[in-house]
C-alpha cells in the first residue's frame, strides 16, 4: 500500500509501519525501523525497542507502494 493509505491505517489500528523494501531476510519485522505515524513533532522511529528522532524520508520512501502495517493484510484502504 502506499504511505498515505499506510498511515491513515497505522493510526486507526495503534500501529507502526515499515517498508517492505527495507526488510532484509536475516532480519525479522521486529528488528527493521518501524515508524510511528503521529500527529506531533519529536520522536517517531521505532528500532529495536529505542525511540529516535525524527525521520528524513527519500523521494522514493514517498512514492513507493510497499508500505507494511505490521499484523495487517495488505490490501488497498
Amino acid at each position: 500500500m502506499n504511505i498515505q493509505e499506510a498511515t491513515k491505517l497505522a493510526m486507526e489500528k495503534g500501529k507502526a509501519i515499515y517498508r517492505e523494501a527495507w526488510f532484509d531476510e536475516e532480519l525479522r519485522p521486529s528488528e527493521i525501523i518501524n515508524l510511528i505515524p503521529t500527529n506531533t513533532f519529536g520522536y517517531i522511529v521505532f528500532v529495536n525497542q529505542t525511540f529516535t528522532p525524527m525521520w528524513n524520508p527519500k523521494a522514493e520512501d514517498l512514492i513507493s507502494d510497499d508500505w507494511i502495517v505490521p499484523g495487517i493484510e495488505s490490501k488497498t484502504y
